[in-house]
């Protein structure tokens, strides 16, 4: 029987489970373990934004104190980048947000699936914000939508260079906008478990001395850990602040 070695869960915990399978039309749209924890992330969302603001009084309790703190953080986060006329964007925005903070937080229990570790899913979020964004831009300044892609005063003769490089420019967004979210919560998560895996090890092949020698990778992986959850608060806020500024320079394109 051939030996087949098992991957480290550093590499397995990024494993796709078809839970449901299903195809329509030749398309495989199964149900997977990714798809139940974005499952997961908007009813839990939506449950507790629903129960903390089913009663809303001038005397907040703790959860209506504490969903009204988040919609503020996020609300002056849009307007501060993004400028007044980006208000009417902030529910999107915050939405964007909750879900891919407390998606990504899920994530680090032991539920364990991140769905923010796929690079199809950021990038379907990027390219969703994209589609946003342009359609916000086309609503609100028409065909001046496309000026931004030539600044005034350039030159006639250097008109279609610019516009190339801008146009690149802009649609490259969605590509670094999805690819640095997913770069960032990947190489944590790795980075988490390999010390996990490095534990394990000891205590499997050194016996009673591994439970000692391994209380060095595990304490690493504790402060990591609390690392990474300071790097998803950080990098849902980068994504929504990119948001804004993308929404601010279409909306306001001259």
């Amino acid at each position: 029987m051939a030996y087949e070695p098992i991957a480290p869960y550093a590499i397995r915990q990024f494993d796709v489970e078809i839970w449901v399978p299903l195809k329509i039309f030749g398309w495989d749209i199964s149900f997977t373990n990714i798809g139940a924890a974005m499952l997961a992330t908007s009813v839990l969302s939506a449950a507790f934004f629903l129960l903390s603001t089913r009663k809303l009084e001038i005397l907040p309790s703790r959860l209506q104190a504490f969903s009204e703190l988040i919609y503020e953080f996020v609300a002056k986060t849009v307007i501060s980048n993004g400028g007044p006329g980006a208000k009417p964007h902030i529910p999107f925005v915050f939405t964007l947000f909750v879900f891919i903070l407390l998606g990504t937080l899920i994530g680090l229990s032991p539920m364990k699936e991140t769905f923010t570790t796929h690079l199809i899913i950021t990038l379907t979020l990027a390219i969703f914000v994209f589609v946003y964004v342009v359609e916000a831009g086309l609503r609100h300044t028409g065909a001046l939508f496309f000026r931004q892609f030539l600044p005034a005063g350039t030159p006639a003769w250097l008109a279609p260079m610019i516009v190339f490089v801008e146009l690149v420019s802009y649609l490259a967004r969605p590509i670094t906008l999805g690819v640095r979210l997913f770069a960032n919560m990947l190489g944590g998560h790795i980075l988490i478990k390999m010390f996990g895996d490095f534990a394990a090890m000891m205590v499997v092949y050194l016996g009673p001395l591994g439970i000692v020698t391994a209380i060095a990778p595990v304490a690493m992986m504790i402060l990591l850990f609390a690392f990474e959850i300071m790097v998803v608060f950080i990098q849902s806020y980068i994504f929504i602040v990119l948001t804004s500024v993308y929404i601010r320079s279409s909306i306001e394109a001259h």
